[in-house]
């Protein structure tokens, strides 16, 4: 693979001055990977503490001194052009504090308590779901995102705004998003991230998420949040996800996904979450054992995506043991599985079903709430996404721009239905887009469903 290993120093108050706090210990940090180009051999990479790294046989001249932090994500060498490590640092550590955020919400919901607001649902004004969860992540991500990078102007585009807290009759419910913020705030640094000196009021609540306004476009650069992807699966006790990326002129630079509960093994994605849950209660995983939960992420031009367990199922933020994941080498349609949404409002599965078998897809599909259906591609769970929207719906930029960058870093390739590159630079929305979404994990598979798409068109009802 070509990376190296580069620990490093961590001076307490140049760590402090960037927005990290004193206490937090090296093996918390981001190493430095400089990864080949594909196509390459491939191989985990092996991550060590500075405190050990003699002692496994790190030589000298791996080493670097005087850098401000720990270990550093740095990828140029497989064909990016800058250095994103704090970007990546930051975005990762604050997805770890959202799913942790959401988990809890999640619980409250499943196992409602007597006057307890996070165990809540509630609706928009278009009838779509909402919870503490939505708006509570909202607020973290935006507060830690500003106070890491001390930009008080920074431009996010995320899903929630602040209309319905900020109403007469919100004061309960904005009370209930205010303490599952600052509760999750007070164990940033375990995350290694800063929290605030004092908690935040409702107004610190209600400006965070307002911050997050921005409407994207094709110039500068703009981090793009969902802090539920598919709350209905969510309130369901079933798969949902948290995606955060940052885009710069138009493109998706990073791509960090959370999806607490995404099972470990691939066969548990067939079943409903709660089955998962009772089946783990009867035969538990060892104490410490990786079996649940996850974050994914990548940086565009590296070739590589990287898996990290959940700090709340793992116990600690685990840096030195992440795995690569990569999409799957199957080619054939017969073998091959393909994602589909859970709800039917916002696509057909009706058409998606003609086209599995115009292209000989024999296994059932996979339906999966939220951009885990990416996940489950990046990962090798599953080769093929088909998504066309219904008439009159239009596909928003946070439900795909961190799952396109870590499925194209896995390996996999993602277009619109005539085969161009899906625009993040025209707003909120995917503007432009040709009929509809498409997923695959490589070329030949891709190109088939391409082809069965214009075959079949004209002959649809969408």
């Amino acid at each position: 693979m070509g990376s190296s290993l580069r620990p490093t120093g961590w001076p307490p108050a140049a760590s402090a001055q960037r927005g990290f706090p004193a206490t937090v210990a090296p093996e918390w940090g981001l190493r430095r990977c400089h990864v080949a180009p594909r196509p390459s051999t491939r191989r985990a990479p092996s991550m060590v503490a500075p405190a050990v790294a003699s002692s496994l046989g790190v030589g000298a001249g791996q080493l670097r001194d005087g850098a401000e932090r720990g270990w550093l994500w740095d990828c140029r060498g497989g064909g990016a052009t800058r250095d994103y490590a704090r970007e990546m640092e930051v975005a990762v550590r604050a997805v770890q504090v959202a799913c942790t955020l959401c988990q809890r919400v999640q619980d409250s919901l499943l196992r409602p308590v007597a006057g307890a607001g996070a165990g809540r649902v509630h609706s928009k004004l278009d009838r779509s779901p909402v919870t503490v969860a939505d708006w509570g992540v909202q607020a973290v991500v935006s507060w830690l995102l500003s106070n890491s990078f001390h930009d008080e102007n920074l431009s996010i585009v995320a899903e929630e705004d602040d209309e319905t807290l900020s109403s007469s009759d919100g004061a309960a419910l904005l009370a209930s998003v205010v303490e599952a913020v600052n509760g999750c705030l007070a164990e940033a640094p375990k995350y290694g991230l800063r929290s605030p000196e004092k908690e935040l009021r409702a107004h610190d609540v209600i400006q965070a998420i307002r911050k997050c306004s921005s409407t994207g476009g094709p110039k500068g650069r703009f981090w793009v949040l969902d802090p539920v992807d598919g709350t209905l699966g969510f309130v369901r006790g079933d798969q949902y996800a948290i995606a955060l990326a940052l885009i710069e002129d138009g493109e998706v630079i990073l791509g960090v996904l959370g999806c607490p509960n995404y099972p470990m093994k691939k066969e548990w994605l067939n079943y409903h979450q709660k089955y998962y849950r009772l089946m783990s209660k009867v035969a538990p995983p060892p104490l410490g054992s990786w079996h649940k939960g996850c974050v994914m992420y990548a940086q565009k031009g590296c070739g590589q995506a990287w898996m990290q367990p959940l700090v709340h199922d793992f116990g600690k933020l685990d840096w030195r043991h992440p795995r690569e994941i990569q999409v799957s080498s199957i080619s054939d349609p017969i073998s091959a599985t393909f994602c589909e949404p859970v709800e039917k409002a916002n696509s057909s599965h009706s058409f998606t079903a003609g086209l599995a078998h115009s292209v000989g897809l024999r296994n059932q599909p996979l339906r999966v709430y939220s951009m885990v259906k990416y996940a489950a591609i990046a990962r090798g769970d599953a080769e093929i996404f088909m998504k066309f929207a219904r008439a009159g719906y239009k596909e928003k930029i946070w439900d795909h721009a961190a799952g396109v960058v870590i499925i194209q870093e896995a390996g996999g390739m993602v277009t619109d239905a005539g085969g161009r590159q899906l625009d993040f630079s025209r707003g909120v929305y995917l503007e432009g887009l040709d009929r509809g979404i498409i997923a695959c994990s490589g070329a030949l598979l891709h190109q088939r469903i391409l082809d069965a798409v214009d075959a079949s068109w004209n002959s649809s009802t969408l």
